[in-house]
């Protein structure tokens, strides 16, 4: 038997979303530093690739994957819709496939990976969206210019014409204190004014992508424009249940907006 409509996986799927989504706009409204929007990226890197249409029937657009490889082997099979976010650390040797695969990379941690894909998508007639990695918690587990270093950075990346720097991105600490975790967001958001203020680089780079499935509601508080989540999206749903025929009771239709 399948499940019935109030107990399909499918519908639990788009009540997370809707959940999250309703999360992100009440943190919004109470941040004194939000701003007027925050995008939900879906992280789907532990999922089968069978859920990129449930996803996008409950008109989920944004989606990050950690690996490139697996992202390029998932994506021939997957909705056109998606947007492909590369949310990662990328080995240099595997630039040219994360140029073909990702629309917008959160990940870029070095100069020298930068004039590497710089030097592919030149090749490719074709600029490529980035956040620059920062590591704002100061962790030495995690990659990234430091606070002090990314402005620098930003102009370093101005003669690489290929690039397009459109904000900055950081990760809390795990297991990090409240506290702990508003500092580092708070020092993005530092990081990221001053660099509209100082007019570093060719554009304003505006963006700050922050946040995941623990600590998102802070980020947004602070200011994020972006957040990653996966397992609050996914909390519930099988995956064997989702791809089974009949799963997908009560759902509209893969040309849906995207939840706001």
């Amino acid at each position: 038997m399948h499940p019935a409509p109030h107990d399909s996986p499918r519908i639990r799927l788009q009540a997370n979303l809707q959940g999250l989504h309703e999360r992100i706009e009440a943190a919004r409204l109470r941040g004194p530093h939000a701003a007027e929007h925050a995008e939900l990226i879906v992280v789907t890197k532990s999922q089968e690739p069978q859920i990129y249409a449930p996803l996008v029937a409950a008109g989920v657009r944004a989606i990050g994957e950690n690996r490139v490889q697996a992202a390029s082997a998932r994506k021939p099979g997957a909705p056109p819709e998606l947007i492909w976010h590369g949310i990662g650390h990328l080995q240099r040797n595997k630039a040219a496939l994360a140029v073909a695969t990702f629309d917008v990379f959160h990940a870029l941690d070095s100069l020298r990976l930068a004039e590497r894909l710089d030097a592919v998508l030149a090749d490719a007639s074709r600029s490529w969206p980035v956040y620059l990695q920062v590591n704002a918690a100061e962790d030495p587990a995690k990659g990234g210019w430091r606070p002090t270093e990314a402005l620098g950075a930003l102009e370093a990346l101005a003669s690489l014409r290929h690039l397009t720097p459109i904000g900055f991105m950081t990760m809390g600490a795990q297991a990090a204190q409240v506290s702990d975790l508003r500092r580092t967001f708070r020092t993005l958001r530092e990081v990221r004014d001053e660099a509209v203020r100082r007019g570093v680089g060719d554009t304003a780079p505006s963006g700050l992508s922050m946040g995941m499935s623990s600590d998102f509601e802070i980020a947004i508080e602070e200011g994020a424009t972006a957040v990653r989540v996966g397992r609050a999206v996914f909390a519930g749903v099988s995956m064997s249940d989702v791809s089974a025929p009949g799963a997908d009771d009560g759902v509209g239709q893969p040309n849906g907006r995207e939840p706001s």
